[in-house]
């Protein structure tokens, strides 16, 4: 049964604090996992929230926290924001701690090492699968594939200069691509 639009303080929070604790990998692992979630809770439809995922990857800092911000301020308000914010972070924070005060007794533990291996393992997995459904709900003309083809090119050959190749195909992609549907103003 779908929930509603406003799914209270409580359920942002229990919602955020549930993927940041389950989810290893990191933000590019959390993206896909949030968006089913709020899809699939009728917070926000799928369309909606890439939106959100999108200023939310242009904001400085994490970026799924950037994006539970967004979201819950979208669902919520800043109070949303908020919880979001908390949910996200706290899972986090408190397990590192906790790791912190036990790496020392659990040294080189084989059972733990084999599930880090294995968790880790997965993470590529996540990335190829957001990867692929962002390049899916893209549309796509000639040179935008041509700019982006180009631009991956570049970054994979020249990783020193990633964050530069990245931002000058960006402001490429902003001077010459028009509004669709639109005449350019």
């Amino acid at each position: 049964m779908e929930e509603t639009r406003n799914p209270g303080l409580f359920g942002i929070f229990s919602l955020f604090a549930g993927i940041s604790t389950l989810t290893i990998g990191g933000g590019y692992a959390m993206i896909p996992v949030i968006a089913r979630k709020v899809s699939s809770k009728g917070w926000l439809d799928e369309a909606e929230f890439y939106g959100l995922f999108a200023t939310a990857q242009s904001l400085p800092g994490p970026m799924a926290y950037n994006t539970a911000l967004l979201v819950g301020k979208r669902t919520a308000g800043a109070a949303g924001a908020l919880c979001a914010g908390l949910g996200i972070l706290l899972p986090p924070v408190t397990i590192v701690m906790i790791a912190a005060a036990l790496v020392s007794t659990a040294g080189e533990n084989a059972v733990m090492g084999a599930f880090l291996r294995g968790a880790g393992a997965t993470v590529p997995g996540l990335v190829a699968a957001l990867l692929l459904r962002m390049t899916l709900k893209r549309s796509w003309n000639p040179a935008r594939a041509l700019l982006s083809a180009g631009a991956a090119a570049a970054m994979i050959a020249a990783p020193v200069w990633a964050v530069p190749l990245f931002f000058v195909a960006s402001a490429i992609a902003f001077l010459f691509e028009r509004p669709e549907g639109g005449n350019g103003s």
